[in-house]
């Protein structure tokens, strides 16, 4: 009997190791250590832990709480917050902040506004109320000027090329000399007074009294009186904008006392210690400019003024520089024909009837004028269709506003200008050289 009692209890021992060995028995640890979890989380068999979702749920992390229909955990931070003093911002789950871009975005400044579809933050900047340099355009997302893509740096301008894209280009001011107070634009080689080009007889001054001079923003375009006290001799005139004697009028070079005055055109200061040649004869410049007496170089205004660039200064077949001058000021440019132009990219073929010596040379266009737009610039007109191209500035007189017109060869004919959407016809400028035109509507 006792014998059997032995047999039966270590068969049921045995059945016991085998049936746990093979994973029998109870598996569940939420009921091994009679975990309790307080709804809506549900315990893991597999683990013991409440989770929201249960066997194979997820922990919920401070902030946030089980949603029983989704079995997800959904923050309860943005529970009681309210973004819509912040458009285009949302409330970000991880701390409650409202953010551009939501969750993980940015939190904008207080000069800062959010632009949800770029989800960035930029500036508070109304592109209405933002003027920018030529050519360049306001960019709704930072409110900077760009041209094209780029933003240019401080001494670049924006530039056209012949296919329509826009480059940052070196300074346009490079050659120029401004007279009196006025100040070259480096956005258009300008020279203002205030932002604003002084006329034929004007000068960038100081309100009247102020003898002992102002501040920058007080100087402006004022009836020049420089002349009231001078008298100029050797076929000089003098220049109400400063005062001084020159020949040919405002705009012409500055002679010194041992020199005359040659009317031209173009005209020309000669004579002078260093300006005489070796035969005793004077020294006569080209392309505009005179002679500096006190060092005998051709320069763009005479005495005192640019030395322009002589030819061939890239390598290539450049032509030398000419000398462009008005009454506010003096620029040396590469001359230029406009019916075959071969300016260097960003610039274009401009033939200015307002110089003192009439001329056609490469320069930015300063404007987008297009045909029968008024100007008052010879580099105002410009156009973009069917190409980029210059157009003429007709009638164009320093001080007077001109009409924009499109360029051609005259000996094309009616063939040099566009008939759509009307009949044109070609006509030479007056005062260019021959088979410079400008097309009038017939």
């Amino acid at each position: 009997m006792l014998k059997n009692i032995v047999l039966a209890a270590l068969a049921a021992l045995l059945v016991g190791a085998v049936t746990a060995s093979c994973g029998g028995g109870s598996n569940n640890l939420c009921v091994d250590r009679n975990v309790s979890c307080e709804a809506p989380l549900t315990c893991d068999p597999s683990d013991g832990v409440c989770k929201c979702g249960g066997r194979g749920g997820v922990v919920c992390s401070e902030g946030f709480s089980c949603d029983p229909v989704s079995n997800t955990c959904l923050s309860t931070r943005c529970s009681r917050v309210d973004c819509t003093d912040k458009p285009g911002t949302s409330c970000d789950v991880l701390d409650g902040l409202c953010k551009c871009g939501g969750t993980g975005g940015t939190v904008c400044t207080d000069t800062e506004e959010c632009n949800p579809n770029a989800k960035a933050c930029v500036p508070r900047v109304n592109c209405g109320q933002v003027a920018c340099p030529v050519n360049q355009a306001c960019d709704q997302l930072t409110g900077r000027c760009k041209c094209g893509g780029a933003e240019c740096s401080a001494g670049q301008s924006c530039s056209v090329d012949m296919g329509g894209a826009k480059t940052c280009v070196a300074n346009a001011c490079t050659g120029v000399s401004c007279t009196g107070n006025n100040v070259c634009d480096g956005a258009d080689g300008l020279c203002k007074c205030s932002g604003v080009v002084c006329q034929s007889g004007e000068a960038c001054a100081c309100p009247p009294g102020s003898d002992a001079g102002c501040a920058a923003n007080q100087l402006a375009c004022r009836p020049g009186n420089a002349c009231a006290s001078v008298t100029c001799t050797n076929n000089t005139t003098c220049d109400p904008v400063d005062g001084l004697c020159k020949c040919g009028g405002p705009g012409g070079p500055v002679c010194a006392s041992n020199q005359i005055c040659n009317l031209g055109p173009p005209p020309q200061c000669q004579g002078g210690q260093q300006c005489t040649q070796p035969d005793g004869g004077p020294k006569s410049c080209t392309g505009g400019t005179s002679c500096d007496p006190e060092d005998g170089k051709c320069k763009c205004g005479g005495r005192g003024g640019l030395v322009c660039a002589p030819a061939n200064t890239d390598g290539g077949v450049s032509p030398a520089e000419i000398c462009v001058q008005n009454p506010v000021q003096q620029a040396c440019r590469r001359p230029c024909d406009i019916r075959t132009p071969d300016c260097p990219s960003g610039a274009y073929c401009y033939y200015d009837s307002s110089a003192a010596t009439p001329a056609a040379y490469c320069a930015a266009p300063t404007d987008t004028k297009k045909e029968d737009d008024a100007c008052t610039v010879a580099t105002a007109c410009f156009s973009t269709n069917p190409a980029p191209r210059s157009i003429h500035c007709l009638g164009l007189v320093l001080g007077q506003t001109g009409i924009c017109r499109a360029y051609c060869d005259v000996a094309a004919g009616t063939a040099g200008c566009i008939q759509v959407p009307r009949p044109q016809t070609c006509l030479q400028i007056t005062g260019a050289p021959a088979g410079f035109g400008y097309c009038n509507p017939m």
